[in-house]
């Protein structure tokens, strides 16, 4: 288990993380300068903390007010930076072996040798980070972090470099050398798909600050604040003011029209913002125009569209003219329902997809 409970001031900007990870991934998500991969030097012993507590299975590895704060060798941490900090001259089993220097050196091969079969690199052993791909490169900083037998793994954005399709092979092969480990890990990254994909818990960072931490799904569904909102994919927002509260939910008047949305602590006559994912705002097909009770229904017209290639992103504007929403349908979806030909929609939006947020 680890705890990190931590401040750091860098001229304007103060840190202040209270986090703690169990024997898992724990992605560190949120904008580029939150935070993030200041948090990981500072459990690395890269960064020394202003005050705090930093404990790894009942070690402490910085405590501020006793005076602690172990160097990182000492500290039993695994740590692949972005850019993976392997030495051009080294072949990959010297990288690899260099962290095992106080073993005999038949212990250190074995070890070595050992730890690249397991991220699938055997055969490469005595090519230089200049002969491999840039997955192989990750592949050999991350069998270095774990050679060591580590407590604690620090993964800061390792897969940014790599194009889609071999960040996604690697997704998969890090999380079963990993399955395997059983220890904390810790993964930033500024992709929402990635930490989802790899991580059981999210913590949300904005401005230095741990806003949200929590199971990926909860963190995914039920964002703490509007921000962490707009990082989880909520990129429908609507300012309004709640006309009333029943036991349906909170009525929130948005320009001429009214949204069911939940109700949350909002009273009437507070101005709110309800968000949504463009995923989660529906198209009524013209010839099944089924609606539940509780749906928010607006007629409008579809305005602008992006194809992405598998997706498409439309951009729907209310009748009478007061709302604007993303929709986003996948692309097979679009075709069928012939948008491309049809502008003309009632869209859903439903309340259990609507969140409500106090501006």
């Amino acid at each position: 288990m680890l705890t990190c409970r931590i401040e750091k001031r860098l001229g304007a900007f103060h840190l202040q993380v209270d986090l703690t990870a169990g024997p898992h991934i724990t992605a560190l998500f949120g904008p580029s300068g939150s935070g993030k991969s200041l948090t990981l030097q500072a459990i690395a012993g890269l960064v020394r903390p202003d005050r705090g507590v930093i404990r790894l299975n009942g070690r402490t590895l910085f405590d501020g007010e006793a005076g602690t704060n172990l160097p990182p060798q000492a500290r039993r941490v695994g740590y692949v930076p972005q850019h993976y900090a392997l030495f051009p001259h080294m072949t990959v089993l010297q990288n690899v072996a260099y962290g095992l220097h106080r073993l005999p050196r038949r212990e250190r091969r074995e070890r070595a040798a050992a730890a690249i079969a397991a991220v699938g690199l055997a055969g490469l052993e005595s090519r230089r980070p200049g002969e491999l791909s840039g997955g192989q490169q990750q592949r050999v900083a991350l069998a270095r972090a774990l050679v060591t037998r580590p407590e604690v793994l620090l993964l800061d954005e390792p897969f940014a470099a790599l194009d889609d399709a071999t960040r996604r092979a690697l997704h998969g092969e890090l999380l079963a050398v990993l399955a395997e480990q059983q220890i904390p890990t810790l993964l930033v990254t500024h992709q929402l798909e990635e930490a989802y994909a790899l991580s059981r818990t999210i913590a949300v960072y904005e401005a230095g600050r741990v806003v949200q931490l929590g199971p990926r799904t909860a963190v995914f569904q039920r964002p703490a604040t509007l921000e962490a909102a707009a990082q989880m994919g909520f990129h429908n927002r609507l300012e309004g003011v709640v006309a009333a509260v029943d036991g349906e939910g909170a009525r929130v008047r948005v320009g001429p029209h009214q949204l069911l949305a939940p109700a949350g602590d909002a009273r009437p006559g507070e101005r709110v913002v309800c968000a949504i994912r463009p995923e989660h705002v529906m198209l009524v097909r013209k010839d099944r125009p089924l609606r539940a009770p509780g749906d928010t229904v607006l007629a409008g017209e579809i305005v602008e569209e992006i194809d992405y290639g598998g997706d498409v992103l439309l951009l729907f504007r209310s009748d009478p003219p007061g709302v604007e929403l993303q929709v986003s349908l996948p692309g097979y979806v679009y075709e069928r329902l012939h948008v491309a030909e049809e502008k003309r929609w009632d869209v859903v939006l439903r309340r259990a997809y609507l969140r409500t947020y106090r501006v």
